[in-house]
C-alpha cells in the first residue's frame, strides 16, 4: 500500500490542480505518470528496512476499528463500482471531456457522499495502519488526511467548470466525504 499510494495521490493531485494543461496532452498524460511514478517508489524500495520495519503496538480497539474500516471500505467500494464506469475511475472524462461524456453521478452511494471512491480509499489506508501497526502506514494515513481534502477541492473546481449550477446544487445537498444518508 505504501509503495503504490503516494504516486497515485500525487498523480491525481497534479491532474486536478492543473487540468487544462493535462487535457492538451490527453491520454499521453498516463505515459508521463508511468515514467515519473518510479520516482515515488524506488526510494521506498531502497530504504524499505527503514520504512517498513518500525511498528507500534496496536491496541485491540484500533484493531477492531481497522477491521470495521476495512469491511466498510469494501462495501462502499462495491456500491460505487455499481455506478462508476471504469473510464471515469481512470480519469478519461477529466482528460478528454469531449470524447468521454460523463453524466453527473448522483444516484446510489453518490446520493449520500460526493466522493465514495476517496472515502473507501481513506478507510482502506486507515485499516492498513490500524491492522498492521506499521509506522509507515500511519504516516501514509496522516498524509492522506492532508492530501485528500486538497485533491477533492481541486476536483470539485473542475467539476463545477464541467457541470456548472447542477454540480453546485449537488454540492449543497450531498456531503463531500462522510455519508449522512440524507440531504443537508
Amino acid at each position: 500500500m505504501v509503495l503504490m499510494y503516494p504516486g497515485v495521490l500525487l498523480f491525481w493531485l497534479l491532474i486536478h490542480s492543473n487540468i487544462e494543461r493535462w487535457r492538451r496532452l490527453g491520454k499521453r498524460t498516463y505515459w508521463i505518470a508511468c515514467a515519473v511514478w518510479p520516482a515515488t517508489w524506488i526510494p521506498m524500495v531502497y530504504f524499505r528496512r527503514e520504512i517498513f520495519y518500525p511498528r507500534i503496538d496496536v491496541p485491540v480497539v484500533a484493531l477492531a476499528a481497522g477491521v470495521i474500516a476495512f469491511i466498510a471500505a469494501l462495501y462502499i467500494g462495491k456500491l460505487a463500482a455499481k455506478i462508476i464506469p471504469i473510464r471515469t475511475l481512470v480519469g478519461l472524462p477529466e482528460l478528454e471531456p469531449r470524447r468521454n461524456k460523463q453524466p453527473m453521478l448522483q444516484v446510489g452511494i453518490y446520493a449520500n457522499t460526493r466522493n465514495p471512491i476517496y472515502f473507501a480509499h481513506w478507510l482502506l489506508v486507515f485499516s492498513g495502519a490500524a491492522l498492521t501497526g506499521l509506522v509507515s502506514n500511519w504516516i501514509l494515513f496522516a498524509a492522506d488526511c492532508i492530501v485528500l481534502p486538497l485533491l477533492i477541492q481541486a476536483e470539485e473546481r473542475e467539476l463545477l467548470g464541467r457541470y456548472g449550477p447542477e454540480f453546485r446544487t449537488y454540492m449543497q445537498c450531498v456531503p463531500r466525504f462522510f455519508p449522512t444518508g440524507r440531504c443537508r
